[in-house]
């Protein structure tokens, strides 16, 4: 047989750092909407929508965002996401500076909730978000950052 298999390639490109780790925060989101029974047999988007026609006249969360990567891009964010925690080449403080920008990203968190949950101060936390963030990019050339 002479079947040909359509490869997919991860551009990553396409989103910031940032960008790629706050979509797959609001993947996970939709995954959550799409376990268990969906009313009337309605498809994620649909309520979605319906949520948002209730919602009229409310003006939306700043942190809110529409979840606009494919299930490939978010396996591959995942794949990132555990080599980054399980890799050898990273040493462990760099590791935890790494893991606290993904955490801030993925579950949009502010500093003060980020203070609160991992009992460091704001500005520690601060700092050790800017040199994950950077710390990542010199790590994962395929990543950008803004």
């Amino acid at each position: 047989m002479n079947a040909a298999a359509k490869i997919e390639v991860m551009d990553w490109s396409k989103l910031t750092a940032e960008d790629w780790f706050k979509q797959y925060g609001a993947y996970i989101q939709t995954c959550r909407m799409k376990s268990g029974n969906a009313p009337d047999t309605l498809g994620v988007n649909q309520i979605y929508w319906l949520i948002c026609e209730n919602n009229k006249g409310v003006a939306p969360r700043k942190n809110q965002l529409t979840c606009q990567i494919t299930d490939y891009e978010a396996d591959e964010v995942h794949k990132l996401i555990i080599n980054l925690k399980f890799s050898k080449r990273i040493c462990d403080s760099a590791k935890v500076a790494v893991n606290l920008f993904i955490e801030k990203n993925i579950r949009g968190m502010s500093l003060r909730q980020m203070e609160n949950e991992f009992k460091l101060g704001k500005t520690s936390i601060d700092n050790m978000i800017f040199a994950g963030k950077y710390f990542l990019n010199g790590h994962d050339k395929r990543l950008r950052i803004n």
